[in-house]
């Protein structure tokens, strides 16, 4: 069990194949179920328990290593669909059957895969930071702060409050220096990868069942590097719900988790509304 990656209380479910999720459960007097997946919950904890003043949330750590059933051709994981199907096989196992899904970045990309393979378990899904990159990148800042040798300085990018530099100084720390990982550059950022083509990918969005909500800060790198695709899924996601934060940065879970709370509920609300 990977317990140091939850600030909390953790527990671990073994799967059917033999796989072992760690996880943090909130808000069980709720009805509504909502699983978010990350690599880790420690700074995106005050969002899970915001979260969970309206739902039943799982949060569930994407893990890098044990046992894997989704491979590339040449017996590599392919651990963009990996996620997402370790995220359907935990709902089976702890007999969930219908569920939101809300994704932060990397969190995204589980979300994607469920979108292709198993729509039938989404109420809604919230594509926040990420969306399926379809168009030519427009640039790299976020993954040279990433590359780069002081952590502080991506963290000074990447958030826009000073004081939450502490904070997330304390979650590397309880990470034993983060979670390096190749997996992290080839699949954390790139959904669109869930489809075996990007016409495959385009072909999903133009024709989208599931109610799908987007999220953005207009400052965030990320979002910059992915520009033109990221406007292109807003305007080409069939049905979606799409919002920009001036001003916001990458790391809003720290800046203002309460905002992203209640961007997430006024989504879910929208989405049960007929127009």
């Amino acid at each position: 069990m990977e317990a140091n990656k939850i600030k909390g209380e953790s527990k671990s479910v073994v799967l059917d194949n033999g796989a072992e999720l760690t996880y943090c459960e909130y808000g069980k007097e709720n009805k509504e179920v909502l699983i978010a997946g990350a690599f880790y919950f420690h700074t995106l904890m005050p969002v899970i328990e915001g979260l969970a003043k309206k739902y039943h949330v799982y949060g569930v750590v994407m893990r890098f290593d044990g046992i894997t059933d989704e491979l590339n051709p040449d017996g590599t994981t392919h651990w963009g669909r990996q996620w997402g199907k370790d995220i359907y096989d935990f709902s089976q196992k702890l007999g969930i059957t219908k569920f939101h899904y809300n994704g932060k970045c990397h969190g995204t990309v589980p979300g994607w895969y469920l979108v292709k393979e198993h729509p039938e378990v989404l109420e809604t899904f919230s594509s926040f930071y990420l969306a399926p990159h379809l168009r030519k990148q427009n640039s790299r800042k976020w993954f040279d702060l990433l590359d780069g040798e002081d952590p502080t300085k991506m963290m000074a990018v990447a958030m826009r409050k000073p004081e939450g530099l502490k904070a997330k100084m304390e979650e590397m720390a309880a990470l034993g220096g983060g979670t390096p990982n190749p997996a992290i550059e080839e699949y954390a950022t790139s959904p669109e990868k869930i489809w075996a083509t990007q016409e495959a990918c385009k072909e999903a969005l133009e024709n989208m069942s599931i109610p799908v909500g987007y999220m953005f800060g207009t400052i965030d790198s990320l979002f910059e590097d992915y520009f033109d695709s990221n406007m292109y899924a807003m305007r080409n996601t069939k049905g979606s719900r799409a919002v920009i934060l001036g001003g916001e940065c990458h790391l809003m879970e720290l800046d203002c988790p309460d905002r992203v709370v209640n961007e997430v509920f006024m989504f879910i609300d929208e989405s049960k509304k007929s127009y």
